[in-house]
């Protein structure tokens, strides 16, 4: 349980960012300097995907290193099936001490932390860590823009103060033991509030025009149109703007481009107020001499569409929501300056427990540290994730989304049509790939299983029972993740 064998682990996620709020993703008006140096220090994942684009299902991903359907959170709102192990609870059997720090949902935090300053979403009816420590300086827990709060005292910094705090004290108390440290900040998820000097941080930048087509909201799925509140159906009916609309081929698009313009730089300036404290985080751990000694990952549960398609939400597969910054950084451990292509959240836990030297065979996720140290490509050869009643998988090349219900999907080559403007679905020259992809999909929907339910009830019963019993028990989390990656590198042929 030395140092050397075990690093510490810091653990970094923010809330609903979208991969062009990183200049190191290739992004020209990103203000990301933090998290540029890095990408620099580290490996960039040029194609990470959340295991599903909404924040409950993607964290409860994280958390337990299963797909959606099978620790059955599927969408915010809904709980994740209990009891299920979380990866903190094999680290703390591998002898590190667990610090929770930010944002948790994902359901109950289980004791395997050994430290817990959790905070919810930006409301003022939370009493939470956050609201004990700004409510007595004078000032509203939740705020709006402008923004009235010193960027010192916002949450993200108060985060970053804590998780510093926290770890000072277990390298102080407890220097013998790793810390692992989950700092899960809640920007920027709206409200879009930037404070202090990132209130008007974007206000020069020249944007790229919204990628929206009109018309195109009207041949959305089903499934779509009613989470993003099209249909009429639910409680529930947002003020606040969340979509153009369209009728009869006219669309309000260009009379809410000044709106719309002011939120889009809001948002990107609350991301690079995140950077900041981000890159405070990791001035710690220079500080303290133990950078190298450490492995940092960063990324964001989910992005964020800012009016792209011509709605602002999540709950899809575009990839301004599906396609999700990750970064990995150990210096002297894993590489520097270099990029892999695919990697999803649920990688995560498999990853950190691999750092730690240990591992879950029930975990539907690949270890990257592993091959990273060795200089080899990423474990993963494409992105598969779930949402409510539908599914998605990306390749290089393609990017297929099934609806379980309506029985019907979406198609985009993403070579010829980076902005996903073309479904081509139902293109008769396209049929074949589709097939391919679609029986691809399904063979993984359908081959995923809770493998550890499985193999710990797998006992006794008659000759058919003994027979099957060693195949059973030989199974793995990364079962269906390694057939389908043989199906995707054949697919990306096409």
């Amino acid at each position: 349980m030395s140092r050397p064998n075990k690093p510490n682990i810091v653990l970094i996620t923010t809330d609903s960012q979208r991969w062009d709020t990183l200049r190191c993703m290739g992004s020209p008006f990103a203000l990301s300097p933090h998290l540029d140096r890095l990408a620099e220090e580290g490996v960039l994942f040029e194609q990470a995907h959340t295991s599903s684009p909404v924040c409950t299902a993607a964290r409860c991903s994280l958390m337990t290193g299963l797909h959606t359907p099978i620790h059955g959170c599927i969408e915010n709102g809904i709980g994740r099936r209990q009891p299920l192990p979380m990866f903190t609870d094999a680290l703390k059997e591998a002898g590190y001490r667990n610090l929770m720090i930010g944002k948790t949902h994902f359901g109950p935090v289980p004791p395997s932390f050994d430290v817990v300053h959790a905070v919810s979403e930006k409301s003022n009816d939370a009493d939470d860590a956050y609201a004990r420590y700004i409510r007595p300086l004078g000032y509203s827990r939740v705020s709006d823009h402008p923004n009235e709060i010193p960027e010192e005292r916002f949450m993200e910094a108060f985060l970053a103060d804590t998780a510093i705090a926290e770890m000072e004290k277990s390298l102080a108390e407890h220097g013998d033991q790793p810390f692992f440290a989950y700092c899960s900040l809640v920007s920027p998820h709206e409200p879009f509030d930037p404070p202090g000097r990132f209130m008007r941080a974007m206000d020069d930048a020249q944007l790229p025009p919204i990628n929206y087509s009109p018309g195109e909201m009207a041949a959305f799925p089903e499934q779509l149109k009613v989470m993003l509140g099209m249909t009429g159906a639910g409680p529930d009916k947002p003020a606040e703007l969340k979509h153009f609309t369209e009728k009869d081929g006219v669309t309000n698009a260009e009379a809410l481009a000044e709106e719309v313009d002011g939120i889009r730089k809001r948002y990107y300036g609350l991301a690079a107020y995140c950077d900041e404290q981000i890159g405070r985080l990791i001035a710690f751990l220079d500080r303290a001499g133990i950078r190298e000694r450490t492995l940092v990952i960063f990324s964001s549960d989910h992005g964020l569409q800012m009016f792209d398609h011509g709605f602002n939400d999540k709950h899809n597969y575009y990839d301004a929501s599906w396609r999700v910054p990750f970064i990995m950084s150990m210096p002297g451990t894993l590489p520097s300056g270099e990029r892999r292509d695919f990697a999803i959240w649920n990688d995560i836990p498999a990853t950190i427990l691999g750092a730690a030297g240990t591992a879950s065979p029930y975990i539907q996720g690949f270890d990257l540290f592993t091959p990273l140290a060795a200089g080899l490509p990423s474990p993963r050869r494409c992105a598969v994730g779930s949402l409510y009643k539908s599914a998605a998988l990306a390749t290089k090349r393609w990017k297929l989304e099934y609806y379980f219900e309506e029985r019907r999907g979406r198609m985009f080559d993403r070579r010829q049509d980076p902005h996903e403007q073309r479904d081509v679905y139902d293109d008769p020259a396209h049929r074949g790939v589709r097939g391919e992809l679609l029986t691809a999909l399904l063979h993984w929907r359908s081959d995923i299983s809770d493998v550890q339910h499985l193999v710990e009830t797998t006992r006794g019963g008659g000759p058919v029972a003994r027979r099957l019993a060693p195949r059973t028990l030989a199974m793995r989390g990364t079962d269906a993740e390694e057939r389908l990656n043989e199906w995707a590198e054949r697919l990306d042929s096409y």
